[in-house]
């Protein structure tokens, strides 16, 4: 079964500005770990998090779900810079479906946070988003 984790991912690796700096190395949960030998490198992670539903007190067979990005790159700079892009791809993108997966729009859900990463230092910087989705997959 699609998930909305996935069928971000793809919307990202589908988006030209995300793959200049990342190419396909957009990944959803974790960094891979034949990938974690390359690092610090461009890379984006996308994982869910908690969030309020906008459809909680309702019958509707959608819902909203928020997901943290973290995007990976050489130096602070270059983290930002693929950060910005991600947050692009994301406010850019219109009602489609993307691994069988209906999401109708992604937003910010909070603002950026330029840091390292606290076990490995790692350049990232971090932003969350919330996307409106259907609950079912299209097949």
């Amino acid at each position: 079964m699609a998930d909305l984790v996935t069928a971000l991912v793809a919307l990202l690796k589908a988006d030209a500005g995300v793959a200049a700096l990342a190419g396909t190395r957009v990944f959803g949960g974790e960094l891979p770990e034949d990938e974690t030998r390359h690092m610090p490198r461009y890379a984006v992670v996308l994982t869910p998090s908690g969030g309020t539903s906008l459809t909680a007190d309702t019958f509707v067979e959608h819902d909203t779900q928020r997901v943290d990005a973290f995007s990976y790159g050489p130096t602070p700079q270059d983290a930002d810079a693929l950060r910005i892009a991600v947050s692009l791809a994301f406010r850019r993108a219109r009602r489609k479906v993307w691994e069988q997966i209906l999401v109708h729009w992604v937003k910010p859900a909070g603002g950026p946070i330029s840091t390292r990463d606290p076990v490995l230092a790692w350049p990232r910087a971090f932003q969350p988003f919330q996307a409106f989705h259907a609950l079912e997959p299209i097949t």
